[in-house]
């Protein structure tokens, strides 16, 4: 998806990432339904993000508090795919590191309300520790922009 935003045609093309606050709950759909991630993000195509665990479900031996993170958005109309890095303070079955990859897609569904798909993993399937488990979180959520 990200080639084709990057290689359409002029009409199509990335627009500025606008600097705001993007608050946001989200829910592990895949491995630990139930658990609720509350987050913020801030910045334009740089930004921070700080959020912690709200309920843990079906983790062992049980979810992380919180986590900060950094991350590069680029916005293409209402959609916004971004990658960056994530530190989780404790590690579990879904991050066995406390490093990981941040992966989001999101989509604007209005000037205040956002949906959004965030992945957070440390890489395993590419080479990077073997030996940790790594199921990665999948959060999808929604959000509200300030």
């Amino acid at each position: 998806m990200g080639f084709a935003l990057l290689f359409s045609a002029p009409s199509y093309a990335l627009d500025e990432t606008k600097v705001d606050l993007r608050l946001s709950v989200s829910d592990d759909f895949y491995f630990a339904p139930g658990s609720v991630v509350i987050a913020g993000r801030y910045g334009g195509a740089w930004g921070a993000r700080l959020g912690f665990w709200a309920r843990d479900s079906h983790v062992e031996p049980r979810a992380p508090n919180k986590f900060a993170g950094v991350d590069y958005v680029w916005t293409y109309s209402k959609w916004r795919p971004g990658f960056g890095v994530v530190w989780i303070d404790q590690t579990n079955d879904l991050n066995g590191t406390h490093w990981d990859f941040d992966i989001s897609l999101g989509y604007d569904l209005s000037s205040r309300v956002f949906v959004e798909y965030r992945h957070h993993s440390h890489g395993k399937n590419l080479g990077i520790h073997r030996d940790a488990p790594n199921h990665g979180w999948n959060l999808i959520g929604f959000g509200l922009i300030f």
